[in-house]
């Protein structure tokens, strides 16, 4: 990833009142000096590509089995706004020896709870189940990066399915998210960064089969991916299970990366829309982050919890509490999608 002003805002959003890093190839193992507080990472690599990542913990007899691709709604192809929120929705449709909903079955059913989201960099999926249940969990991601269905039928319902979301979460609520929709279509140029992440319906709507299988084969490989293991298990086991079910997955070539950089902003931006379904004004500004990993923008890391993170923060309580001018104040990182350290 380029990461050379990337489009990275911190969002602050105000409804008036009234008024108007890339894991080491190689096998390492991170600690710190004894005596400190240590959460020990393991990281290690197949032949396919799929990099591992394990950190062993026996507080609890529990397992989380997270699968993340380094894909996200950034990098998503133009004319297909929305094209990498859809894909999280197909991976539920069925694999080659799963049917379609039967993976959120075959986990609620051994204990277990389930998730997926789409992020600006990378799509994931996690399982927490008993720790007795991991190779059930590791056999059902691999399943799934190998030899997921994908039918006419299966997008169809989906597209519907996201089409409505898009309607429900965004087209019929009050200022249309526009804190973390809007705002960043207006602050940067690039494409990559200012398109319509949740999706347009038209682009949604004409996305084919084609177009699916070519956006799976291109980015859900192993060589793409990572797969994250954490609890009540050891390196050994993990890496056991993930050469057993994921080490015969072929990797794929990759397309080059997209130039994510935006050019330096020189003058202010602004722009204001009007809403029928808003009863009074909101405000949000956003600011372009400085590169991650520096001491900038850890330094600005903690603007979120001094500001906007609750009800002791000191804008709610200068805002609402103090002078009565808003009804609600938030905001963060990448607001609405992300944090300072998830993309």
């Amino acid at each position: 990833m380029v990461e050379s002003r990337l489009m990275r805002t911190f969002i602050l959003a105000v409804c008036l009142a009234g008024a108007a890093a890339t894991a080491p190839s190689a096998s390492a193992t991170q600690n710190t000096s004894a005596g400190a507080f240590s959460v020990p990472v393991v990281y290690k690599k197949l032949p396919n590509g799929l990099r591992v990542v394990i950190s062993e913990n026996h507080a609890a007899p529990v397992v989380v089995v997270e699968v993340m691709y380094r894909i996200g709604f950034r990098i998503e192809p133009r004319n297909r706004t929305g094209f990498a929120h859809l894909f999280e929705h197909m991976m539920f449709q069925g694999s080659e020896h799963v049917g379609k909903f039967e993976h959120v079955r075959i986990v609620n059913e051994n204990g277990g709870t389930l998730n997926g989201s789409t992020r600006f960099d990378h799509t994931n999926y996690f399982e927490v189940m008993p720790s007795n249940a991991l190779e059930l969990a590791m056999w059902l991601e691999a399943d799934r990066m190998r030899s997921l269905k994908i039918t006419p039928e299966t997008l169809k319902n989906q597209q519907d399915v996201v089409s409505e979301e898009v309607r429900v979460n965004v087209l019929n609520q009050p200022y249309a998210a526009f804190e973390w929709l809007g705002l960043p279509q207006k602050a940067n140029t690039n494409w990559y960064n200012a398109h319509n992440f949740y999706g347009d319906l038209s682009d949604l709507q004409a996305a084919n089969l084609d177009d699916v299988k070519t956006f799976f084969d291109t980015y859900y490989t192993p060589n793409n991916a990572a797969l994250v293991v954490s609890g009540d298990t050891t390196p050994d086991e993990v890496m056991k299970l993930a050469e057993k079910h994921f080490g015969a997955i072929p990797q794929r070539a990759l397309p080059p990366r997209p130039d994510i950089r935006e050019p330096a902003q020189t003058a202010e931006k602004t722009f204001s829309e009007s809403d029928k379904l808003a009863r009074t004004p909101a405000l949000a500004f956003g600011y372009h982050l400085p590169d991650r990993m520096t001491k900038d923008f850890f330094a600005l890391s903690l603007l979120d919890p001094l500001l906007v993170s609750d009800e002791s923060a000191k804008l709610y309580q200068s805002l609402i509490k103090e002078n009565q001018v808003a009804s609600d104040v938030s905001g963060g990182f990448n607001y609405g999608l992300g944090n300072n350290f998830d993309y």
